[in-house]
């Protein structure tokens, strides 16, 4: 992880208790939905393996590079442009493969709880733009699950989990004074670490530390409503 890139959504964080307010306070709610680009190098190293072994059968297990997922954030306008606030994001991360003999399936959902800092330009009253950053946990608790017909299945339960950032910039389009459609586009540096299989620690094929790594490139689209006049 870059330090230059980590230390940035943290520095905006640490100077908001020396901010004076320069208005009311408006505290507002916002949800949306998302699509991202993972980095997932060790995942994919996996259905590599299993699509060697399936060579010749016809089949092959899709890769796992993105996924559309949703987020919900709370967070307080200072009045001065700067805003703080929580977020949490979930991130779908599956796939699978079979026939009539049997199937193997990868599901490893990941979630996002970050604190945020945002600052927002001067706009109209009907449009404006933003800067944010944001420092947080991701966590994964998902399966891996291999069916043989006639013989049942067997699962594992995988976890981890770590520490990451997002940056992004995006807009709100304002239908009132209380409610705006926003956007945003971004990147994330966001691997869940320390990864156990039935709470034994995995190892990527070079020995070294498996990772599941939902970082890369967003966008986000939702409903931004403010709780005060």
């Amino acid at each position: 992880m870059s330090l230059r890139r980590m230390l940035l959504p943290l520095a905006l964080l640490l100077t908001l208790p020396t901010l004076a307010f320069a208005g009311p306070l408006r505290p507002w709610i916002a949800g949306g939905l998302g699509a991202s680009t993972y980095h997932m190098t060790d995942v994919n190293d996996d259905i590599g393996d299993v699509n060697s072994a399936l060579s010749g059968s016809g089949l092959r297990m899709k890769q796992i590079d993105g996924g559309l997922g949703f987020g919900i954030a709370g967070g307080v306008d200072l009045g001065n442009g700067l805003a703080f606030g929580i977020g949490y994001d979930r991130f779908p991360a599956n796939s699978d493969v079979g026939d009539w003999s049997g199937s193997i399936e990868y599901d490893f959902p990941g979630s996002f709880i970050r604190g945020f800092t945002r600052y927002s330009f001067q706009g109209s009253n009907k449009a404006n733009a933003f800067v944010e950053g944001s420092v947080g946990r991701v966590s994964t608790s998902g399966e891996v699950t291999v069916s043989v017909t006639g013989s049942g299945s067997v699962s594992g339960d995988v976890e981890g989990s770590g520490f990451g950032f997002e940056e992004c910039a995006g807009f709100e389009l304002w239908a009132s004074p209380q409610f705006a459609f926003t956007g945003s586009a971004g990147f994330r540096q966001l691997a869940a670490k320390d990864v156990t299989l039935d709470g034994t620690n995995i190892r990527d094929n070079a020995g070294g530390e498996y990772t599941i790594d939902y970082g890369g490139m967003f966008m986000r689209l939702g409903l931004k409503v403010v709780l005060t006049p």
